[in-house]
């Protein structure tokens, strides 16, 4: 059914009642976030679901040896919930989940969650106008909106295409599904992949194990980690109203100019400033290589020829001397098999171990490989994998999707604000979805979606904002495997705005970029709209 009140709203009927208002995936950040402030919006009927056995997403999953966040702890917080006595400068993972546990059980969130819950579909009814949500145990749950806050890292790529890796008869972990009972004492270990995980890893294994093997594809670019216990009068000095948020606007100033100039900046100037800038990182990266690692030809492995911040410089800690330990090899040479005693590379050397830890990464938000056929689906059979696989990934505002009703994504297309922390990046996108909803609400509709028109020009935004950052990710990264740049040879991990501007675009957009409408029972009394929905 379709009428019109009298109002010029469009009514469209029949409407079935859903269980949940809004459902939440994920009880990560994000998740806790997006629950925090429906609440303060008054939207109490929520659910957040999470396929982990409590809250804290990443970090309640991930608890490999010496676990930890490589910002500084200040920066790693709700900028509602802040926290003065962080152990150290850098926290570790034990205490940033009892703070993300501590901030969702302040705010009553627990009894509005459910674990254990694995999402293996998301479809919109058409029919009666709420999505329809399919987990794998075979249960549906209904909700009229969705928010995706399955975060940046979605799924960990534990099955590498390595020929002969289900061969191997010794033990393998990855990094993201730690085994805290296996004992290294004595073993021969090999660990693929170099990136964070490994950076934090390594350090704390070589000392147990009688050998360790790094296989390295392409090289990172470690930095110092100052990391130190917090004294007394540091945290009673973040615990001092105002000095946490003045230091971060400070950071965000500086960050900002950064961003404009990338934006700003005219082309020629941008690429010989983008040379000068390589020039002068790769000698003080080499320099910083020197006074680290002893050995010339270890030293050789690790230099880059990329762009210097083509890769997320990792804060390594103690990574780089602990290469020069006896019992630890960096390997750079390509891996042919694994066998089932160890692993054969290219040249025809065998290297025996017992344990493969597989640091192999994860699929990421900006991959249109993250986003499978099939998995979500929405009005007139829109299929956001197809569409994202087969076009690009385009979002408006980063979160929401043209063909996909009342659905939102936290980290979605260009989502990264350069400079922010992951705390701040979320609570834009919150700040968004949440006005979303609110104005739906406000505007006594139930059903609302990005109109196609604002989705490309936010799209075409990014382009033309972000050409000269495109051109530094896209041409002077070519070979260093960043994340930063996708299949499609794009780059929508970064949006190319300051973050004073993504933070005020989350609530000033203009209100007519979303389309509303009004569902209703086929028996109910009319609704008058607040405003002409079209």
């Amino acid at each position: 059914m379709i009428s019109n009140n009298g109002t010029g709203a469009r009514r469209i009927g029949p409407l079935e009642q859903p269980q949940h208002e809004v459902l939440i995936i994920g009880a990560g950040i994000g998740g806790i976030c997006a629950g925090i402030k429906l609440q303060e919006r008054g939207v109490e009927d929520f659910l957040i679901v999470d396929r982990n056995a409590g809250a804290g997403g990443v970090w309640y999953s991930h608890d490999y040896p010496d676990a930890g966040c490589d910002l500084p702890s200040m920066a790693y917080q709700f900028s509602f919930a802040p926290k003065p006595d962080w152990d150290r400068f850098f926290a570790k993972r034990d205490q940033i989940l009892a703070y993300i546990q501590e901030v969702a059980a302040d705010h009553g969130l627990p009894a509005k969650m459910r674990f254990n819950v694995e999402v293996v579909k998301e479809a919109w009814d058409d029919d009666v106008h709420l999505w329809r949500v399919h987990l794998a145990n075979g249960e549906v749950l209904t909700a009229r909106f969705v928010i995706s806050a399955v975060g940046i890292y979605i799924n960990a790529k534990d099955k590498p295409d390595i020929p002969g890796l289900d061969s191997f008869q010794g033990k393998v972990m990855h990094t993201a599904h730690w085994d805290h009972e296996y004992d290294f004492t004595d073993k021969r270990v090999a660990m693929i992949g170099v990136g964070a995980s490994t950076m934090q890893i390594a350090p704390q294994l070589s000392p147990q194990v009688r050998h360790l093997d790094l296989y390295q594809r392409t090289p990172q670019i470690y930095l110092p980690k100052p990391d130190f216990p917090m004294p007394r009068w540091g945290q009673q000095l973040l615990a001092t109203p105002g000095v946490v948020p003045a230091a971060l606007r400070i950071v965000y100033a500086i960050a900002d100019i950064a961003i404009g100039f990338a934006v700003h900046a005219p082309e020629t100037l941008w690429r010989k400033g983008a040379a000068v800038i390589d020039f002068v990182g790769h000698r003080a990266y080499n320099a910083w290589l020197f006074a680290n690692v002893r050995d010339k030809k270890t030293r050789d492995k690790l230099r880059v020829d990329f762009g210097v911040v083509c890769v997320r410089g990792g804060l390594a800690g103690r990574y780089l001397t602990n290469l020069n330990r006896a019992n630890v090899d960096l390997i750079t040479t390509p891996i042919a098999e694994i066998t089932p005693e160890g692993i054969r590379t290219t040249d025809g050397t065998d290297r025996a171990i017992d344990v493969l830890i597989l640091a192999t990464g994860y699929e990421v938000f900006s991959d249109p490989e993250s986003y499978r056929p099939g998995v979500v689906t929405g009005r007139d059979g829109f299929d956001l994998g197809e569409f994202f696989n087969k076009e690009t990934l385009k979002a408006y505002m980063s979160t929401s999707v043209a063909g996909l009703p009342n659905r939102f994504i936290m980290v979605g297309p260009y989502s990264w604000t350069g400079g922010a922390s992951f705390f701040a990046v979320l609570e834009t996108a919150v700040a968004h979805i949440v006005t979303v909803i609110d104005e739906t609400r406000r505007r006594g509709a139930n059903i609302v979606e990005a109109r196609a028109e604002a989705q490309e020009r936010f799209h075409q935004d990014m382009l033309t904002s972000g050409r000269n950052l495109s051109y530094y990710l896209v041409t002077r990264c070519s070979g260093s495997n960043s994340y930063f740049v996708n299949s499609q040879n794009e780059s929508p991990y970064i949006r190319p705005w300051t973050f004073r501007k993504a933070n005020r675009q989350a609530t000033r957009f203009d209100r007519d970029d979303y389309h509303y409408r009004v569902a209703v029972n086929a028996t109910a009394q009319p609704v008058a709209a607040e405003a002409s929905l079209s």
